[in-house]
């Protein structure tokens, strides 16, 4: 195509090769509607549409945010309750979601199949362009907030509610409200476009429909496509079935640009348990708006001198504080992908009165910065490896790049400014020889313009927010009249009526579905190939990737003892930060930048086949590095397993509190983790591993050891010095390689360490095989419930059916009792080759009702398979599921788990065929393998103080 080329609809406007992108980008606009279309061929086979609007909030009721869940619950074209969860249900999809932003909403879908990709296009086009919102009121009502009408009193529920509840649980969260609110009083930034649930139920109906019609025009939308798509066929999609029937309508939604604001100091509360410690939880941030969205290189050097200042325990800001003993941590961000982007420094868990002292710190600091001068070897390293993250992009890459393009494309500017990177990085690095980032320094220390936030813990916040929203609740509902109280019944049971009632066959017809004649029967497979050199395993998989050799070190650790599973995980967050006989620990933290893009260590345990009481655990370093790099990574990757300096002691106490802060907040936004782990314990011994290492038994063994740190300083010194001795040798050592070629230089890793005595990989944990019934105390507006347990104490094993089983209860049965009937944010069921099966509810206002619902689900199975419902559907998305995309580093990754569990290709085939061949009337089967569950399952909730008032004493409860 050629600039001017008219195709269905579309003019091309501009046309660009880009040897970056290894693509064309062609942009168009779409003549009738004014719609803008960019495509970037690349040739890639996962092929993404997305269609994003640029929507501007004016006032925290999250109007944005419940649309963007609304219009994916219906439309003209697919008249169904849930065309998004049917999708979930159905589809070949490698990517199937929509996200809410500060200024924008964007819907993006992604998959390698072709057919799959248009059939989700479609879908994705009619529910924006065409949602049955105006025709339903029950969808609003579902997604954003309603009165609960059921009980004594009436009370507020809704998904959008209950989810921005947990969003702003979190000081994180709080602080981020607050900060945008005070630094941008007069922009669309200073409102909650998640939606704060104090305001979220003053959104009317009207106002909800009001801002579809003024912000879902085509004219306000920008499409993109990525991939090797059919071009003629989408665009004539795009062009016949809906942009057509659309006219041009002139926006104005240009964003208001932010004065910068007065300096000034504020404060604010957030909750804490009652139990806890308050004199050292404040929390001191400031906050600036520093740039603009066309000043990429800026917004880039920003965040570089962030990670200098304090993107290790050793960089200057945050080791001056942390010695003084001032706060736990210091963590630079800066929020980019807004027209006016901020940096914030939060100094975590200090002591309110210390903060004029920490202001002196960091005045201080930066002075003698300027004063001094800027470490350019520090720099340089800091700027290497700040390179290479944007090198290795998560899948699915072609949203990156969308995310990425909207970043200068929503407000006009060139797409190809956010998405191709080595012209800026080349300036960033020649400025290192200049005054640019000294001038950047410069501008931290200017107080103009900056807000300096303090947060105070409050032991009684949750107590008097909830009596608050009660009160809300109450208030407003007896504002109504009687006729309106008499609707506000009406709207409720329309809603369940509606909830309850399943889609006509005529509706479900309408969805576009794939076949399971359409998915191959040959699974997807990375090949490994072994040698064995001496007592050490070597193994590589060939793949492409970019001239960047991703490894792994594993060493067998199956002779730890249970109890000693905790202290062995603190060598995960200590090694690479203490220094060694080499290295100072400053001197480390800039060899690893200069030299290695990516190095993580990781206790990694893994499953036996058939046994619920055996693992094989392993102690993983993982590094990825620039080829030319390798030999230098693999010394200095050595040096710091064989020569790490124990007798630290003050810089070990640093890192396990904020590893224990880390877990803390962990437990709070992310409680069904910890939930799921702690649930399974009791059936396997794979569960025990990961709640010992990363779990709530983690942090309960951090708290305690912290507490009394002098005393045992000496003892854990000793161990960690005496199991790394032990561990870190050839004869438990296997090397794994992905990379284009295979590289001679990681044999040196086998003759760097010493030979050491081989061990089991096997490790026996003795299980309790009874079932359990926890909870732990949080302090949060939401709560998380999970049930489970090993399927072979149960009787039975993982099959096939299991996976298709999991996507028929987490998008049908759980999605509609916990998700749209709970009010509760997700809800799911796992059963992996574990044989681990669990549930789990996220953001959940009715947990322990959740595990009832759990415990149900026998009853459920049947009624399916009396049902006219297919389970083709189900099939053909979890193949899809079992096939998700994997970047280079994770494909190498999973084939390595493959290898050290000895699972098959002929086993993953033999899985296969059991989706794909799965016949309804044999999930009967399961129906005694849930009822079985219940002798053997355990409960973990973890909730606040309201969820979890009427647990009897049977239940063993916990503070966190």
């Amino acid at each position: 195509m050629k600039i001017n080329d008219v195709l269905h609809g579309f003019v091309v406007e501009r046309v660009r090769t880009s040897e970056e992108l290894k693509g064309t980008l062609y942009e168009m606009r779409h003549l009738k509607s004014g719609a803008l279309l960019a495509w970037l061929d690349n040739n890639e086979d996962n092929k993404l549409f997305s269609v994003a609007f640029k929507t501007l909030p004016w006032d925290d009721t999250g109007v944005f945010h419940i649309l963007e869940h609304s219009v994916l619950a219906g439309s003209e074209g697919y008249p169904v309750k849930e065309p998004f969860l049917d999708l979930l249900k159905s589809s070949m999809n490698t990517f199937l979601n929509a996200m809410t932003f500060p200024d924008k909403t964007m819907y993006p879908v992604s998959s390698r199949n072709e057919q799959d990709f248009i059939n989700l296009m479609r879908v994705y086009l009619d529910a924006v362009f065409r949602p049955l919102i105006y025709k339903n009121e029950s969808i609003f009502r579902q997604e954003g907030w309603h009165f609960e009408l059921d009980g004594e009193k009436p009370s507020f529920n809704g998904v959008v509610f209950n989810e921005m509840k947990g969003a702003l649980a979190s000081v994180d969260g709080k602080i981020e409200d607050e900060l945008m609110k005070a630094l941008y009083p007069n922009s669309v930034y200073g409102f909650e476009s998640g939606g704060d649930p104090k305001a979220i139920p003053t959104l009317t109906y009207e106002n909800f429909l009001r801002a579809h019609r003024e912000f879902y025009a085509p004219s306000n939308a920008r499409i993109y496509l990525d991939g090797a798509v059919e071009l003629e066929k989408v665009l004539k999609i795009i062009d016949e079935e809906y942009l057509s029937n659309f006219d041009y309508i002139e926006q104005n939604h240009d964003i208001v640009m932010q004065p910068p604001v007065d300096s000034k100091e504020l404060s604010a509360f957030y909750e804490i348990g009652k139990e806890e410690d308050e004199s050292d939880k404040a929390q001191l941030v400031f906050g600036k708006v520093f740039a603009s969205w066309e000043e990429r290189k800026r917004i880039m050097a920003y965040s570089l001198i962030s990670s200098y200042l304090a993107g290790s325990n050793e960089a200057p800001l945050k080791r001056a504080i942390l010695e003084k003993e001032l706060a736990q941590n210091v963590e630079f961000s800066v929020l980019d992908g807004i027209a006016q982007p901020l940096y914030s420094i939060h100094f975590r868990n200090i002591k309110a009165e210390n903060k004029e002292k920490i202001k002196e710190v960091y005045d201080s600091v930066l002075n003698k910065i300027l004063e001094n001068g800027i470490d350019k070897e520090e720099l340089t390293a800091c700027l290497n490896q700040f390179e290479f993250s944007l090198r290795e992009a998560e899948e699915p890459k072609g949203l990156t790049r969308n995310i990425y393009a909207l970043n200068s494309w929503l407000y006009g500017g060139d797409m190809l400014m956010y998405l191709e990177n080595n012209a800026v990085l080349r300036e960033l690095r020649e400025a290192i020889d200049t005054d640019y980032y000294k001038d950047i320094i410069a501008e931290f220390l200017d107080s103009k313009g900056r807000i300096s936030l303090v947060m105070l813990p409050s032991k009684t916040m949750g107590d008097e927010e909830k009596a608050a929203e009660e009160l809300r609740a109450k208030e407003q509902y007896s504002a109504l009249s009687e006729e309106e109280k008499a609707e506000s019944k009406r709207v409720y049971e329309r809603m369940r009526e509606w909830q309850d009632a399943p889609d006509t066959p005529e509706a479900s017809a309408t969805l576009p579905v794939l076949s399971v004649s359409d998915v191959s029967k040959e699974p997807r497979w990375l090949d490994t190939e072994f040698e064995q050199k001496n007592n050490t395993r070597f193994l590589y998989h060939e793949l492409s990737a970019n001239g960047i050799v991703h490894v792994k070190l594993y060493f067998s650790v199956s002779d730890e003892e249970v109890e000693n599973i905790p202290k062995l995980s603190l060598l995960t967050d200590l090694l690479g930060v203490l220094p060694t006989e080499k290295y100072s620990a400053s001197e480390l933290q800039k060899e690893i930048k200069k030299t290695i893009g990516s190095l993580d260590f990781n206790l990694h345990p893994l499953r036996v086949s058939n046994k619920a009481d055996e693992c094989r655990p392993y102690f993983e370093v993982a590094f990825s590095v620039l080829e030319e790099n390798l030999e230098s990574a693999v010394h200095l990757v050595c040096e710091i397993l064989l020569n790490t300096d124990y007798t630290r002691s003050d810089m070990i106490k640093e890192n396990l509190l904020q590893c224990s802060e880390e877990l803390y907040q962990g437990v709070m936004s992310a409680g069904h983790r910890f939930a799921i782990s702690r649930a399974l314990t009791s059936t396997s011994a794979l569960a025990v591993y990961q709640e010992m290492s990363d779990g709530f038994e983690l942090y309960k063994f951090l708290e305690k050891l912290v507490k009394n740190y002098d005393e045992n300083a000496a003892e854990l010194a000793e161990y960690l010095k005496m199991r790394s001795g032990e561990i870190f040798t050839s004869a438990r050592l296997t090397v794994s390689e992905t990379s284009d070629k295979k590289h001679s230089s990681l044999s040196r890793i086998q003759t760097l360490l010493p030979e050491g005595k081989a061990v089991l990989e096997t490790a026996k944990i003795p299980l309790k095989n009874e079932p359990v019934k926890e909870a732990i105390l949080i302090p949060s507006g939401v709560s998380y419930a999970a049930y489970g347990s090993n399927l072979l104490p149960c009787g039975f094993a993982y099959e096939g059916k299991l996976t298709v089983t999991a996507l028929l209860l987490t998008y049908g049965y759980l999605w509609n009792e916990i998700r749209v009937h709970g009010g509760a944010y997700g809800c799911g069921f796992r059963a992996g080759v574990n044989s681990n099966a669990t549930f789990h509810s996220y953001r959940d206002p009715s947990p322990l009702n959740s595990v009832e619902v759990y415990k149900n689900t026998a009853a459920f199975i049947k009624e399916f398979v009396e049902s006219e419902e297919s389970v083709e559907k189900y099939i053909i998305s979890s193949i899809a599921a079992t096939e998700g995309l994997l970047s280079t580093e994770k494909q190498g990754a999973a084939a390595d788990v493959n290898f050290l569990t000895g699972y098959t290709y002929e086993d993953k085939y033999k899985t296969r065929e059991q989706m794909l061949t799965l016949k309804k009337e044999e999930l009967l089967d399961l129906c005694t393998m849930f009822e079985k569950m219940k002798e053997k399952a355990s409960v973990c909730v973890v909730g606040n103080a309201d969820a979890l008032k009427s647990l009897d004493e049977s239940w063993k409860e916990y503070q966190l």
